[in-house]
């Protein structure tokens, strides 16, 4: 376990100037990644398989970016949105709203030491205090410069985090559903409050990410893959993470005409994201 405080230089510089920024950080894992692009993705404890279909989806297709997902271990959406992380080889770090060495719920002590890091602001022996929870959701907003909302009654913990994210000046966005389910009320809210921007897959968050640049200015120091086009997305997403992966089964996958996905290989090439070999590619 490692320990920082806000006076040291290996300090989160994206929680510096947040209001009320934690004066120390507890972390365990890959620290590297406290300075990584990071999207939240958080939601109901009480999540739908619709919702947790949806977040599986939804991060399977933010997994062509080079970023992090931040959750905060809870059951529900924040289970699933870790759970897709890293079963997309996308890292991710968990916000805690205990000591390190008290995970809660129990029932995700297992996926705790499957994260790439673990993050709290309380000391080790801290127990699950009810008041800590809505305390983390600032740190989980404010390591990120979006926050994704997924399935939020009225009265949900993820409505606290996107009111930090609004606080903080980051993006909200929301996976609109069912208007007559109560996990879609809090959804409701946020977009007639106008605080959010609704979503309809991953596609829609790179392509606003893409068109509202303010939002990757807050950590200039870091490049986001973001400059590409729909059917690049889609020739890119058809690659495998793990292996290299034929011509063919990137025509199958992307459902574009043969012509469209040599053009687009090529350009990805170009960019340096795959690479090609013997008519196989893999991600660089």
């Amino acid at each position: 376990m490692q320990t920082s405080t806000i006076s040291q230089k290996d300090y989160p510089s994206k929680l510096r100037n947040i209001y009320n920024s934690p004066p120390q950080l507890h972390y365990r894992g890959n620290a590297n990644l406290l300075s990584k692009t990071c999207i939240a993705v958080v939601g109901t404890r009480k999540s739908t398989d619709y919702g947790q279909i949806m977040t599986e989806k939804i991060i399977e297709e933010l997994s062509i970016l080079d970023i992090a997902i931040v959750s905060g271990l809870a059951s529900g959406i924040d289970t699933i949105a870790h759970q897709a992380a890293i079963k997309n080889g996308i890292p991710t770090i968990a916000v805690l709203g205990t000591g390190l060495d008290n995970i809660f719920p129990k029932e995700n002590l297992k996926l705790s030491q499957q994260v790439d890091l673990l993050v709290s602001e309380y000391a080790p022996g801290t127990p699950p205090l009810k008041h800590h929870f809505p305390q983390r959701n600032r740190i989980i907003s404010g390591l990120s410069i979006a926050t994704l909302i997924v399935e939020a009654p009225s009265r949900s913990g993820a409505l606290i985090t996107a009111r930090f994210a609004l606080e903080q000046g980051r993006e909200i966005y929301v996976l609109p559903g069912d208007v007559y389910r109560p996990n879609s009320q809090g959804i409701i809210e946020l977009m007639q409050s106008g605080a959010a921007y609704p979503i309809r897959d991953g596609r829609d968050i790179i392509a606003h990410l893409q068109a509202e640049p303010v939002y990757m200015r807050q950590v200039p120091e870091e490049r986001v893959s973001l400059n590409l086009s729909i059917q690049e997305h889609q020739v890119l997403k058809a690659i495998s993470q793990f292996r290299a992966t034929s011509v063919d089964s990137i025509i199958k996958k992307s459902e574009l005409p043969t012509q469209d996905v040599l053009a687009n290989l090529s350009s990805l090439e170009i960019s340096g994201l795959i690479t090609g070999q013997n008519g196989n590619y893999k991600r660089a």
